[in-house]
């Protein structure tokens, strides 16, 4: 063979070869020189409906609107895939799996529930598929290479809720009313570590099967412990019917403290003047009445976008998932890949959403670390305290 020859031949090969690396780097799904497809599987029925719908279709799908009417990410637009899994993780795994092997999507994004969420785990890491800002406090989704956490942590909440009430205010006995399944034990768990931390135990527990709302039974067990904190771990309709029960047998010697999932205005419209004083750990500021810029955006937004749907901080959550799902594709680049997406993320230092205190993503994946403490009070939450922090 001549040398021209040898260099002929070389040069077909490095030409296929150049060409398979620019088919790889473009080979991840769900992104097109147009569009870069996202989704997830959340509760648009069942006890999470009304948070489902508003963390997805009025929330990030809002950001969304926002950034595609300016041009969308290096020009592509952002759209989104949802399917109800009514807050059953079985139906999350096949939802999840119809959108990764039919819709081709590039990454899930927000779903929300612990136990769903938890669900789809070994799917997604099989897969290789990022998992990005689920609504969920499991910490079985921490440290996982593309999973990456939305709401703060339960470990991380809990640490703020018990350094302010056995730290600073000095209380010892405790106990807890908690859905039975990944959501309420991880809290307990952390519950439990954290008083530890102060030579302190978690007294009287009590379990309450998921989707259950008749929580008599376990609030008469809990007043007979005479706890002077109770916890509430619940889903909002469980927890508003927890504290009607509280009132309606004239239980008042026991603060009740609710986890941040709970600290929704959704949460005070069920439970009404029931749940008047109590407590707990805020983790995204007033919707309503908040002054923060990105807030102040956020309804300027919801009010162009959608008018009828009033603020709220599950909506709002999902605005700022979305957001940075946004960041992270524009920090990747025009060449969009999971990869590129994943170290991008990873790079996220001091971002400032303009709603919560600045993200830094660490080893961890951790997203969101910190929370305020407030009491309700006519209707209300009352911001008690500045930006704790989880760690």
């Amino acid at each position: 063979m001549s040398v021209r020859s040898v260099i002929a031949a070389l040069a077909a090969v490095l030409a296929v070869a150049a060409g398979l690396t620019g088919l790889a780097a473009a080979a991840d799904p769900g992104v097109t020189d147009t569009e870069i497809l996202v989704g997830c599987s959340n509760s648009f029925s069942g006890p999470l409906a009304f948070t489902g719908e508003q963390e997805t279709k009025y929330g990030m799908d809002l950001y969304f609107k926002v950034v595609n009417d300016a041009g969308g990410v290096h020009g592509r637009k952002i759209r989104a895939v949802y399917y109800d899994d009514g807050y059953r993780p079985q139906d999350a795994v096949a939802n999840t799996k119809k959108l990764v092997e039919q819709d081709r999507i590039f990454a899930v994004v927000g779903p929300q529930g612990s136990p769903p969420v938890v669900a789809t785990l070994e799917y997604l890491e099989q897969s290789r598929v990022p998992l990005l800002f689920p609504y969920q406090s499991s910490t079985a989704t921490r440290s996982r290479p593309l999973v990456f956490s939305g709401l703060i942590l339960s470990d991380r909440q809990s640490k703020m809720m018990i350094d302010v009430l056995a730290g600073q205010r000095k209380y010892k006995k405790f106990a807890a009313i908690y859905q039975d399944d990944e959501y309420g034990k991880t809290f307990l768990a952390s519950f439990e570590a954290d008083l530890a931390r102060y030579n302190l135990k978690m007294g009287a527990t009590e379990p309450v099967k998921r989707g259950v709302t008749d929580v008599s039974a376990q609030i008469a067990k809990l007043r007979a412990a005479a706890p002077e904190v109770t916890f509430l771990v619940l889903t909002p309709a469980p927890a508003a019917q927890a504290l009607k029960e509280r009132q309606k047998i004239g239980w008042s010697d026991t603060l009740m403290v609710s986890t941040g999932p709970l600290t929704d205005e959704r949460y005070l419209a069920l439970a009404g003047e029931a749940a008047e004083g109590v407590e707990g750990l805020a983790v995204l500021p007033d919707p309503v009445n908040g002054t923060e810029p990105g807030v102040r955006l956020y309804r300027e937004h919801m009010k162009k976008y959608f008018a009828s749907n009033e603020p709220n901080r599950y909506s709002l959550s999902g605005y700022v998932f979305a957001m940075l799902f946004a960041e992270g594709a524009k920090r990747a680049g025009r060449t969009l890949t999971r990869e590129r997406l994943v170290k991008a993320l990873e790079g996220v230092k001091g971002f400032e959403t303009g709603i919560i205190p600045p993200i830094t993503i660490g080893p961890d994946h951790d997203t969101q670390k910190n929370g305020f403490w407030v009491r309700v009070e006519k209707g209300h939450f009352k911001q008690l305290t500045d930006w704790l922090k989880g760690e």
